[in-house]
């Protein structure tokens, strides 16, 4: 069949014979809220297919479809990647007819933001076709002018059906109704009527293989989130190793379990972290939070929740949880350790993804940024953890900053044994007194009664969450919340019951009782079965067990490691060895009382 022309026309029902012909070129443009994979109207499978028949039925050359699915054409904020690529692709005069279902489809915003668009277009030479509202040709003031009047109508009735859908929304949400879509992973969404509710409601139930295998994954995380990684070893506690043991014993995805288009999904690491980092796993009501690009654009990628609080700051729970809500801020403190330098320890290094009692990372450069450890070359060392491309801010060093593991390690652990060697002398240094007090507790909770202890880490749950919603409830008054004398009050009600919270938490704490004291095997770790006393040598404790322990032994001591950058090239190089003492700062772990007391942190000198 011959290339055919088509001629601008008018509204529907308007035939355009006689007029100008024009080579027809056609691009086609879907949009929907939210990916359909049935064939519903206005589904992106019937755009696609009346848009096509429409190119067939004008007899033009078809160049492509433009798309995006599952974005909003009201939301002023929501980027639309596949409408800017076709405004591009019509600059740069790739197409001259641009067809749609219906005019909604191009945009529901209001008619001064989308007027520039049209008008661009027009300008361009396009003509706007329309399956079900016909045709906009340049040049046209009738047709412009309908089309406006269209757009506008979609605008309203957008506007209308908005309305409607958050009255509904917010009558839901006071009977504490599941309103976030499609039910997470581990729940399905049951619809239920209430007599004190005109709408129905709809509340989350777990579905009991899902919410097994979430219980599975995080046993599996808490038995192995304190062993290293090995270098090109498969970590059965990692999110990949996890990721390829169900994959490759066949555990569904939400994906193979309920939808067509993804029966074929597998477990990836993106994917598991998203479910676990969910609230609603342990129960919490929640929004997500999206990230927003440089130039304020939203997209649709989660970077963590809001969790949604009572007047006392506590959680609003929604269902019955899988994991345990103290359970859940735990996995939340392994996940955000996923980052450069923390986490799981990679490769053989001692310091290298160490966290101390407070989960924070033990190893850290002068600028603050966590350490990570390179193994692959003959000389492995820690370096910060900054990108490259990070402009410095002021104060922080220039270029970058590494210490060969080799002399930091030895550093350390003599600075530790010396400290050891002096609580064993009958006057040691006050320092020293304190720092095996710290010791001495966390070797005790280590070996505390069950139930005690998993009070104690209930306890340390609420006691930080509370400190949570009191920060939230600051943010909220910095960015203008409470404004006004009611906003004040309100403010002052909420900031009041959350402190009462914290306090409780705190008091119940200190009351609990201490975990049964278990004298520090002191000795033993000074012993040497050789001749040398050197508590690093032959024979020594040190040299006879492994990384895991050795790791485990400097948390129990060490608070933080703090390596300077080198002055110069070959500072610290003497003969025979290398002098690191003036770039490593160790700073030892102190009670929890202590810390209250002085903000300072203390070193012992070898």
């Amino acid at each position: 069949m011959a290339l055919a022309t088509f001629a601008p026309a008018r509204p529907a029902g308007f035939a355009p014979h006689d007029l100008p012909q024009i080579e027809a070129t056609a691009a086609s443009y879907v949009r929907q809220s939210s990916a359909k994979a049935d064939k519903t109207e206005a589904s992106p499978m019937v755009q696609r297919e009346a848009n096509e028949a429409e190119t067939v039925r004008r007899e033009a050359r078809f160049f492509r479809h433009f798309e995006d699915i599952g974005v909003s054409g009201w939301n002023p904020d929501a980027y639309r990647e596949g409408f800017e690529a076709m405004l591009t692709a019509a600059r740069n005069r790739l197409f001259n007819m641009l067809v749609v279902y219906d005019v909604s489809r191009f945009s529901r915003r209001e008619v001064a933001d989308a007027i520039p668009i049209v008008t661009e277009l027009h300008r361009l030479g396009i003509t706007i076709v329309s399956v079900m509202d016909g045709v906009f040709a340049p040049r046209d003031t009738m047709a412009l002018i309908y089309l406006i009047m269209r757009l506008d109508a979609g605008h309203q009735e957008s506007q209308k059906k908005s309305k409607k859908v958050r009255a509904v929304k917010v009558a839901q949400r006071s009977q504490r109704s599941w309103l976030g879509g499609q039910a997470p992973y581990g729940f399905e969404s049951e619809k239920y009527l209430s007599p004190d509710s005109k709408y129905p409601l709809y509340r989350l139930v777990h579905v009991v293989k899902e919410a097994m295998n979430l219980r599975r994954i995080w046993a599996t995380i808490k038995k192995y989130m304190h062993v290293p990684i090995r270098p090109r070893k498969f970590h059965p506690g990692s999110l990949s190793g996890i990721c390829t043991d169900m994959n490759k014993r066949g555990v569904p995805t939400k994906g193979q379990n309920i939808g067509k288009e993804r029966t074929r999904s597998q477990w990836s690491v993106r994917t598991l972290k998203g479910i676990l980092m969910n609230p609603v796993i342990a129960g919490m009501s929640a929004e997500p939070i999206y990230r927003v690009k440089e130039d304020g654009t939203q997209t649709k990628t989660v970077v963590g929740y809001r969790i949604h609080r009572d007047e006392d700051g506590r959680p609003v729970m929604i269902c019955e949880p899988i994991i345990p809500p103290a359970e859940w801020y735990e996995l939340q403190d392994w996940l955000s350790g996923r980052g450069q330098g923390e986490g799981l320890a990679r490769g053989e290094s001692l310091l290298s993804g160490l966290r101390d009692v407070e989960k924070e990372p033990v190893s850290v450069c002068e600028c603050n940024r966590p350490l990570k450890g390179l193994n692959s070359g003959p000389k492995p060392v820690y370096k910060c953890t900054r990108a490259s491309q990070a402009v410095p801010v002021d104060g922080e060093h220039e270029s970058g900053n590494s210490a060969m593991q080799s002399h930091v390690d030895d550093f350390v652990a003599r600075k530790v044994f010396a400290l050891i060697q002096d609580a064993t002398r009958s006057d040691p240094a006050a320092e020293t007194v304190l720092a095996v007090r710290a010791a001495t507790t966390v070797f005790s909770q280590a070996k505390e009664d069950p139930k005690t202890a998993a009070e104690r880490h209930e306890l340390k749950a609420e006691r930080d969450d509370a400190q949570r919603a009191i920060n939230e409830l600051y943010d909220a008054l910095d960015a203008g919340l409470y404004e006004g004398p009611v906003g004040r009050e309100r403010f002052l009600k909420r900031k009041t019951n959350i402190e009462g919270r914290l306090e409780r938490a705190k008091t119940r704490l200190e009351s609990l009782s201490a975990p049964e004291t278990v004298e520090l095997p002191l000795s033993a770790w000074l012993h040497n079965d050789g001749d040398s006393t050197d508590p690093l040598g032959e024979g020594s404790w040190w040299a006879s067990v492994g990384l895991d322990e050795r790791r485990k032994f400097i948390a129990m001591f060490v608070r933080r490691v703090t390596i300077k950058r080198a002055t110069k090239v070959h500072a610290g190089r003497v003969k025979g060895g290398y002098k690191i003492d003036n770039r490593v700062a160790v700073e030892f772990v102190r009670p929890v009382k202590a810390e209250a007391q002085s903000a300072e942190a203390f070193e012992l000198s070898a």
